[in-house]
């Protein structure tokens, strides 16, 4: 009589439940899905809290570029716009003008094939300033095409009333056919460094300590000036407590940036917890087997009954590096974030809101005049290292880029890359609230005149 080669199905369930319901009793197993489950909710936070940061595991590219705030501030700046474009009896309005300013900011702008940004851009720069930030800060704007009036805010009465200096190019015939050749060849990088030290010489002629050059395509937040000249103030206080140093030690600075991404943000070589990852996991796993080998040893009776020795090789193998991984795939910035006044001489980008010390000015025209042709940003960044100037930045940033669309011919993917990724969140009471404290503070007000 010939056997059955298998157990009946029923047999095989039985015994395989049996056996599953034997290594559930194990305290490891206990341990281990404990901690999964515990491993699973704080992924499941994470996806809810951690998605804006670009190099974290919970990025979400599909609402990241989302206007929020941009959205408010730029209904606030176009409300603020039409208020003075009105044909007759508008508002009474305190220019820079009249007296000595802190700052002189300058924007370059040019006719776009598609969206314009322009006046939303000096809506939400003037927008919610006090007479005495006003007064502080001189406007002029530089409409860059060589026919200024193919601008669609060429000539517009607000543009008058509101921007303390606006016009084209004043420069000599043979020059402005150089322009215009330049403007038919698309050739961006030796006009744009051109704009630029044209915006820049603007601004020295008016003899302010600083200078900002802002593009055409961002939106400010509420409270801008004054959180910048709170940076200032926090910039000369450092470089005073550097005079009693070694001279050696104490770096000039070149800029303050108002706008940064935090796409080049992310984990690098530099970082210490980075570069020596696989170290930190295995020391942490040792550590981890080590203490609780040592706990153990202790023979205190609840303790060696609950770290046996599968116990300890779950803990140590398999839950430390799982909570280990995560609060890597969290994201630097996340874990980081950027507060203050900060150092940043690499990785910072772009030159959407630059704002320059007056002495530092005459040195970059006079390098941007040798160079001639290139990236704008990057030649800033490279007379900053061959001069050994130190870069700060304003963090968070006190402006996004909104430009979808970029002007000189950048990539749809460059564009949206230089995105302020936490700007969006911001909330418009706290930030009014935030601009009338700082209107208090007395480095704010000593920075005013006042």
């Amino acid at each position: 009589m010939r056997l059955p080669l298998t157990l009946p199905l029923g047999a095989v369930a039985k015994k395989a439940f049996s056996k599953l319901k034997s290594i559930l009793k194990l305290r490891a197993s206990r341990i281990f899905l404990s901690s999964l489950l515990l491993w699973i909710l704080l992924y499941t936070h994470c996806r809810n809290q951690y998605w804006r940061d670009p190099h974290s595991a919970f990025f979400q590219d599909s609402h990241v570029y989302d206007l929020d705030y941009s959205l408010h501030r730029e209904r606030e700046s176009w409300h603020f716009i039409a208020r003075y474009n009105a044909a007759s009896n508008p508002p009474e309005y305190t220019d820079g003008r009249s007296e000595a300013p802190t700052v002189c900011a300058a924007m370059v702008t040019v006719r776009r094939e598609h969206d314009t940004y322009f006046e939303a851009s000096v809506g939400s720069l003037l927008e919610g300033l006090s007479e005495k930030e006003r007064r502080a800060l001189r406007l002029t704007v530089l409409f860059a095409d060589t026919d200024p009036a193919v601008h669609p805010s060429w000539g517009m009465t607000w543009v008058d009333r509101l921007v303390d200096q606006a016009g084209g190019y004043v420069v000599s015939e043979e020059q402005l056919e150089h322009l215009r050749v330049l403007e038919r060849e698309r050739n961006f990088y030796e006009k744009g460094v051109f704009d630029y030290l044209y915006a820049l010489r603007a601004c020295q002629e008016v003899k302010a300590p600083y200078t900002v050059i802002f593009e055409d395509d961002i939106i400010l937040a509420t409270g801008w000036f004054a959180k910048t000249l709170k940076s200032l103030a926090e910039i000369n206080h450092l470089q005073d407590q550097s005079r009693g140093q070694d001279q050696a030690e104490k770096k000039p600075w070149l800029y303050l940036r108002l706008f940064y991404t935090e796409t080049s943000l992310g984990w690098n070589d530099s970082d210490a917890a980075y570069r020596h990852m696989p170290m930190i996991f295995l020391t942490l796993m040792a550590s981890t087997f080590c203490v609780l080998l040592l706990l153990r040893r202790l023979r205190f009776p609840l303790l060696h009954l609950h770290l046996d020795t599968l116990s300890i090789a779950v803990l140590s193998l398999l839950c430390v590096p799982a909570f280990t991984a995560l609060i890597y795939m969290v994201g630097k910035y996340n874990l980081m974030p950027l507060r203050g006044v900060v150092e940043m001489n690499k990785f910072g980008c772009c030159t959407q809101g630059l704002l320059f010390p007056a002495d530092q000015v005459d040195g970059l025209i006079t390098y941007l005049e040798e160079r001639v042709h290139g990236q704008t940003d990057s030649l800033i960044e490279e007379y900053a290292d061959l001069n050994g100037l130190s870069r700060y930045a304003v963090a968070p940033p006190v402006l996004q880029h909104v430009g979808l669309k970029s002007s000189r011919d950048n990539t749809d993917l460059n564009t949206q890359s230089t995105w302020a990724f936490w700007f969006e969140a911001n909330e418009p009471g706290r930030l009014r609230k935030e601009h009338a404290d700082l209107l208090e503070d007395e480095d704010v007000r000593e920075m005013l005149g006042t």
